[in-house]
């Protein structure tokens, strides 16, 4: 048995919320949270002497592609600011991956953002063309919403100028009304079809990096808010063989990119390291991208985003999953598809009211104070990343209608309206997926220039703590297992060298994450 001590200890239980010291059991489990002098003793407790630092439990990222994030740390292009940071360095990449790989092999690669780039544009099929004509070429938008494809990647996808638009996407064109290579939100699938899986080995390994990345950064649990029945059967693959380091809970696509066929609701699942009873869908695109569905046109672009279904079949594909009982997570960010959203929720419940069934709303990024009111009365749960106020931020002044400010990520609002709130990362949308720095950005609300965005929206270091330990935890509906050091409860745990609710919001990013336990278990020190 464990018992850690002399040190400062946020529980995040309100029946103990600074407890004295916090044991662990031989279960893995918490044992006792509580003052020492009632804390377990004798010759099987191993006294943890925390010498000042800080103990809370350990993080849930409540939105994470942790395969996408592991893919991107082992085997893709890094096309992100740190290593590219303009095109020609991202054609150099591409360059160096083609001349060690055999020809017509994929290329793949994500991470770029037209806003940062000091070309202030978006790659083409000609710039990745530059780096090679006999590989296919994809390269992911940061926000993963958008693809670029090379001609070679288009060919073999049967892209051309007399291709539709497919529903819910767009194929870019030029003005002669050639495809440009970039491909908007369903429209990816017409690429990503034709791009063979990875194999279960890369998917595992990609997987696993991502989890020791998260355990350095003291996240102990995350959503996997993507996957489709090759991700899952590699999840089970790993929890089957003991192989997930971090709790996973995972969402399946219902509505894959690029077509309309609709997966089956996905097998249910349950254990200390998988849970699978949920489902996701995509109402519309990206805020930073500028294809979230928003009400008033785009600055520069002069569209409103795009939806990504009809009212109807929405509603019917969630009905499936709610009648069966499974809790939905839908990507909802502009005003548009709110609506709809919340719309299609209101009515799932008329039909069939289920106290116990809480639906997600993901990133939730601009709603009205009536969208809110509407949200709690159907006890939704709302899933924002206020890094991305930080990460994305000077890319929403370009693109974003001023008018919108006020509502961007209003986590305050949202909290003042009584919805349990879940932060999270999204990584790999944003380069930098510490949930401290996701605390800072709540806080203050800067831009990556300093800027602020809403500051009348900013939160609490406490409120921000609770969002990513016990927001998480309800968010993925096993709240009873973790989220807090509560007697019973996993003893997943992160040591940190500074208290998070004692930090200038500025300071936050640097604070250490010294150790961190999955029950009970020193898994990753630095």
């Amino acid at each position: 048995m464990l018992l850690f001590q002399n040190g400062i200890i946020h529980s995040m239980d309100p029946a103990h919320p600074r407890p004295e010291c916090v044991a662990v059991g031989f279960d893995g489990r918490i044992a006792y949270a509580g003052d020492l002098i009632g804390a377990p003793a004798g010759a099987r407790v191993r006294r943890v002497d925390l010498q000042g630092r800080t103990l809370i439990p350990g993080f849930n990222d409540a939105h994470v592609h942790i395969w996408k994030l592991g893919l991107l740390l082992t085997v893709q292009v890094d096309a992100r600011g740190a290593a590219a940071p303009d095109i020609p360095a991202i054609i150099r990449a591409f360059q160096a991956r083609a001349q060690v790989t055999p020809p017509g092999v994929w290329l793949t690669g994500r991470g770029y953002n037209e806003a940062e780039l000091p070309e202030r544009r978006h790659l083409t099929r000609a710039d990745l063309d530059e780096a090679s004509t006999q590989h296919p070429i994809a390269l992911t938008r940061t926000c993963g919403h958008m693809i670029v494809a090379n001609s070679r990647a288009l060919e073999l996808a049967c892209i051309s100028r007399d291709t539709p638009n497919p529903p819910g996407g767009v194929i870019v064109r030029d003005e002669k009304g050639e495809p440009t290579g970039l491909l908007q939100e369903t429209a990816q699938g017409l690429v990503t079809r034709v791009i063979p899986d990875v194999d279960h080995a890369t998917l595992a390994q990609a997987i696993q990096a991502a989890n020791q990345h998260q355990l350095a950064l003291g996240i102990t649990s995350a959503t996997d808010p993507l996957l489709t029945p090759l991700h899952l059967s590699v999840y089970r693959q790993l929890e089957r063989e003991g192989g997930l380091a971090v709790r996973v809970h995972g969402l399946p696509i219902r509505r894959p990119d690029g077509g309309t066929e609709t997966l089956p609701l996905p097998e249910r699942f349950n254990s200390d390291f998988l849970r699978v009873d949920g489902v996701k869908f995509f109402a519309d695109g990206g805020l930073s991208g500028a294809t979230a569905a928003i009400s008033q046109p785009y600055k520069e672009i002069g569209n409103c985003g795009v939806l990504r279904f009809e009212d109807e079949e929405l509603f019917e594909l969630m009905w499936e999953a709610h009648e069966a009982g499974f809790r939905i997570a839908t990507h909802a960010i502009g005003d548009v598809a709110i609506e709809q959203v919340i719309t299609a929720y209101e009515r799932l419940y008329a039909r069939k009211p289920d106290a116990g069934l809480r639906h997600r709303v993901e990133h939730l990024g601009l709603p009205s104070a009536e969208h809110l009111q509407r949200a709690r009365a159907l006890n939704l749960i709302a899933v924002p990343q206020t890094i991305f106020l930080y990460a994305l931020g000077k890319t929403y002044r370009r693109y974003l209608p001023d008018v919108f400010y006020p509502r961007c990520f209003p986590v305050r609002a949202m909290l003042d309206a009584g919805l349990t709130v879940a932060l999270s990362s999204d990584a790999p949308v944003v380069a930098d997926d510490s949930p401290l720095t996701g605390m800072k950005a709540a806080l203050d609300r800067l831009d990556s220039t300093g800027q602020p965005i809403a500051p009348e929206q900013a939160i609490t270091a406490a409120e921000a703590l609770y969002a990513y330990t016990m927001g998480g935890a309800l968010a993925s509906g096993d709240d009873a297992n973790r989220g807090s050091l509560t007697p019973g409860k996993w003893a997943d745990i992160a040591v940190l060298d500074g208290d998070p609710l004692a930090t200038d919001p500025a300071s936050l990013p640097g604070i250490r994450v010294t150790q961190t336990y999955v029950g009970g278990e020193l898994v990753c020190e630095g």
